[in-house]
Parts: C-alpha cells; sequence; structure tokens
C-alpha cells in the first residue's frame, strides 16, 4: 500500500473510503453483534439445538435485510455528506465517493461473518473464526501481486484494490459459514422477523452500538480533523499518516487484545453458568497480567525506534523520508496506548458476559467527548499528532473508569496478586527499554551508514537493523522474564517446550 499509493491524494481518499464501511463494521460486526448474540445463542442451544439453529435463521435473515437497507441508505446519502465532512477538492471527494460505493458492501459480509464465527466461539473453537483477517490479507497480497503489474494507472489501482478487498469479504463469510454448517451448527433460515431472540438481541446491542458509536463518531470526528488539517497544510499527508501508523499498533493489539477479549468472554459465561462467581476475578486478573506482559514491549519497542520500523515496512515506491517523518510522531503517541487498547477490549468482554452494555456505553460517552477536547485543544501545537495523542488518552481513561466500575457485578480484581505481577514484568521490561534505547543511541547512525556504503538501500539496511534489534530485544526480554520467575513467560515457554 504504501510503495503503490505514498501518502498522496490518492492514498488519503482509499483511507477515508475504507474508514466508513470499516467504522460499521467494528460497530455492527466485530465484537458487539457478536458478543450481543452469543450469550443468547448458549441459553437457547441450553435447550435444544434445534431451537438455536431456527433462532440463528431468523437472526441473519433479520440481519441481512436491515444491512440491505443500510447500505441502500448510505449509496443514496453518500454524494451529498461526504464532500462536507472531507472538504478538499471535487476530485478528491469524487474518488472516495466512487470508492465507498464499492467498498461499503463489507458492512454486510463482516457482519454475517460475525454471526458464524460467534457460533463458533461459543462452541471455543477459536481457529477458523481466527482466519478471517488473514483471508482479507491474502485478498489485498493477490491484488498487489496478480494483478497491479497488469494496472497501469494508480486510480485504475485503487479500484481494481477496492473490488478485490470485497471479494476478501465474502470469502471470509463462506469460510465461516461452511465450517459452522459442517460441524452441524449451521442456521435453519426463515423469515420469523418476531422471533424474540431478535428483540433480546438487539437490546442487548443498543446500549453497545450507542457506546461503541461514540468510539465510531470519534473516528468520524478524527477523519475530519485529520482533513481540515491536511488541506490547511497542502503535503502533510495527515489522514494517512495516521492510519499507517494506527495499522501498525494494531499488529499487537489485534494479535493479544482481541484474542484475549475472544477467549475470556466464553470462559467468564461459563463461570457464570456454572456459578463459579469467585473464580471470575482471577481470571480477568491473569488476562490482564498475560496481556500487559505480551503489550508492555510492543509498547517500549514501537515509541524507541518506530523511525525505524516505518523505513523497514512502508520504504520505497512512493513512499519517502517525508512520509515517515510525517508518521513518527501519530505512531509514538498510538504505541503508548497499546496495553490499555488491549485491556479495554477484555474489560468491555468481561461487562458483556454480564449483559451489561450500559457502563461500557456510559464510559465511551465520557471519553469520546475527552478525546474531542484535547485533539481540538492540540491542534495547532501537534497538528495531526493532536488525533493520536487524544486517543491514547482517551484509552487510558476508559481503562481506569472500566476497571473502577467492574466493582458493580460484585467482581473484585486480586490487587494484591496481580500489583506484584506487574511490578515483576517492569524488571525485564527495563532491560529491555535500555538495550534499545544504547543500541539506538550510540550505533543506529553508524551501523546504517554501512550497510549503505555495502550498496544497500535504505529500506534493506533499516530491515537489518529491524531484525538486529528485534531478535537481540526479544530474546533478552523473555530471559530476563524467565530468570526473575515470571509466570507469563514459563507459560509460554512451556507450551512450546512440550
Amino acid at each position: 500500500m504504501a510503495t503503490s499509493f505514498g501518502t498522496g491524494m490518492v492514498a488519503s481518499a482509499f483511507s477515508v473510503a475504507y474508514r466508513l464501511p470499516n467504522m460499521f463494521r467494528n460497530l455492527l460486526a466485530e465484537g458487539t453483534l457478536s458478543q450481543s448474540f452469543m450469550p443468547i445463542f448458549s441459553e437457547y442451544e441450553s435447550r435444544s439445538k434445534e431451537e438455536a439453529k431456527v433462532m440463528t435463521g431468523s437472526v441473519i435473515s433479520f440481519l441481512f435485510f436491515l444491512l440491505s437497507l443500510f447500505i441502500a441508505g448510505f449509496l443514496w446519502a453518500a454524494p451529498y455528506f461526504i464532500p462536507a465532512l472531507v472538504g478538499g477538492t471535487e476530485e478528491y471527494s469524487n474518488l472516495i465517493i466512487e470508492l465507498s460505493f464499492i467498498l461499503f458492501f463489507l458492512i454486510m459480509t463482516a457482519s454475517l461473518s460475525s454471526i458464524f464465527m460467534a457460533i463458533s466461539n461459543s462452541h471455543e473453537n477459536y481457529f477458523i473464526p481466527s482466519l478471517s483477517p488473514i483471508i482479507l490479507n491474502l485478498s489485498y497480497i493477490f491484488v498487489f501481486l496478480a494483478l497491479f503489474p497488469f494496472t497501469k494507472t494508480i486510480m485504475d489501482k485503487v479500484v481494481v484494490l477496492s473490488f478485490g478487498v470485497v471479494a476478501g469479504g465474502f470469502l471470509q463469510l463462506l469460510l465461516q459459514s461452511y465450517f459452522v454448517i459442517h460441524k452441524g451448527y449451521g442456521p435453519a433460515l426463515n423469515l420469523n422477523w418476531k422471533h424474540p431472540a431478535i428483540r433480546k438481541i438487539f437490546k442487548l446491542m443498543l446500549p453497545a452500538v450507542l457506546g461503541g458509536g461514540f468510539y465510531q463518531l470519534g473516528l468520524l470526528v478524527d477523519i475530519f480533523i485529520a482533513n481540515y488539517i491536511q488541506n490547511a497544510n497542502p503535503g502533510l499527508g495527515a489522514v494517512v499518516s495516521l492510519d499507517y501508523a494506527q495499522r501498525l499498533v494494531q499488529l499487537p493489539t489485534g494479535i493479544i487484545g482481541v484474542a484475549l477479549a475472544t477467549t475470556i468472554l466464553p470462559t467468564v459465561l461459563s463461570k457464570v453458568k456454572k456459578g463459579e462467581h469467585d473464580l471470575i476475578p482471577k481470571e480477568i486478573g491473569n488476562s490482564f497480567v498475560f496481556s500487559l506482559f505480551l503489550t508492555l514491549p510492543a509498547s517500549v519497542g514501537l515509541v524507541l525506534v518506530g523511525r525505524l520500523v516505518l523505513d523497514s515496512i512502508y520504504f520505497g515506491g512512493r513512499w519517502d523520508t517525508i512520509a515517515t517523518e510525517t508518521t513518527i510522531l501519530p505512531l509514538g503517541f498510538y504505541a503508548l496506548a497499546i496495553p490499555f487498547y488491549s485491556l479495554n477490549k477484555i474489560m468491555i468482554s468481561c461487562y458483556y458476559a454480564f449483559q451489561d452494555t450500559k457502563t461500557p456505553l456510559r464510559v465511551q460517552a465520557f471519553t469520546f467527548i475527552f478525546s474531542l477536547l484535547i485533539a481540538i485543544s492540540l491542534i495547532e501545537s501537534l497538528k495531526h499528532g493532536s488525533i493520536a495523542f487524544a486517543s491514547a488518552c482517551s484509552s487510558f481513561a476508559t481503562s481506569i473508569i472500566l476497571f473502577i466500575t467492574i466493582k458493580k457485578h460484585n467482581v473484585h480484581i486480586p490487587l494484591s496478586e496481580v500489583i506484584p505481577k506487574i511490578a515483576k514484568i517492569l524488571i525485564p521490561l527495563t532491560f529491555l527499554f535500555l538495550w534499545i534505547y544504547l543500541l539506538d543511541h550510540f550505533f543506529y547512525d553508524e551501523l546504517l551508514l554501512e550497510l549503505k556504503k555495502q550498496g544497500l538501500s535504505h529500506a534493506n539496511s533499516s530491515r537489518i537493523l529491524l531484525a538486529i534489534v528485534l531478535s537481540s530485544g526479544m530474546l533478552g526480554y523473555f530471559v530476563v522474564a524467565y530468570y526473575v520467575g515470571v509466570e507469563e513467560c514459563k507459560t509460554i515457554f512451556g507450551k512450546f517446550l512440550r
């Protein structure tokens, strides 16, 4: 993406056009819908498999109808509200509209896929649902490698890419539905839209959608502010730099935060069903510590050697040094919040296990306003970095509030056990910080110059340096953690040794 489109107008247009359906996809599909559907599905399946199949069929048919109306409404309204949202030239807004018309169908495939993924997760089958993002990524890669060589102009390339992404969404849906049907959990499709489960699911979803709506509204405001900054500072590439910075942050958040949030929901649900309420706080506490053990080093690494990471991954083609410098500031702010992004996903899943979607709603409403005020107040000094800084502050505030208010469900996280574990993690983390800082401060420039003298490009030189930093830093972090007795490290190594 970076080398094909850089940070210019076409890249910004694709970024905005992709964000719009992604906002609604995240709101409806990835989290809210599946987490609201799962407890209801478990309830019906405890009665009988047939009742669960009929209920699922009713939900899917109603969801398909609802999303069809929503997509049609967007396609009608897009030419009116998108120019007002993004500003800029007519060519820029028209390109966003064209790409949005293609990409918006992702909402349908992602939302329906989430139902099938929720069914798989409720039976503690996590592997096939986890393949969904891989399929989408493979569709990207297929377009880049197989179709781009035969596509001449940059405008044609971005249209072809948009169709490739939508095709990946359909492949996701086919895989998830096939697995569920093959396992014998397939829905019995029907048009009974008065089924009581539909009302119950959407009743559970409503506060969560409103709560997530504040987050997604925040993303919409981010697009507006980023485009405003970009239009006021020609050549800055604010929209795309924020997008690329978020991509890097989504790697640890997606691997760790989403994985733990996905697995803790059925775990807590199981404990609630069995009446083992006293075991829930320990489960949550262990998830916290495990998340921090893996996300804190990611945060430290991206903050200290963010420039090296950006050059290693993106540099080349249309991505140059200016693009890296534009992205480094928001990357640093987003990286600081990596642990809190992951913790928030875990906490919200815990609230959903208690069928409490109202508390996260109230918290997200507050942090949305909090984030907006910070972003607007710092535009002049930080420019597009203000958006990332506001996001980091908001995620930190969300973590604190959710952690405190979980007590209303009689869940008291055992801090006397959690804090010593976190303190123990700080020992290998301090080693990692000092090691990366010393490498970056004293050896980076000299090594980079020496590699370039050997005829290597800037990108390849950066990749070699990044490999040295990553391999030595990770090895040192895990070795120190193992020897100081960090339980999470021993758990990971125990799995590999077995």
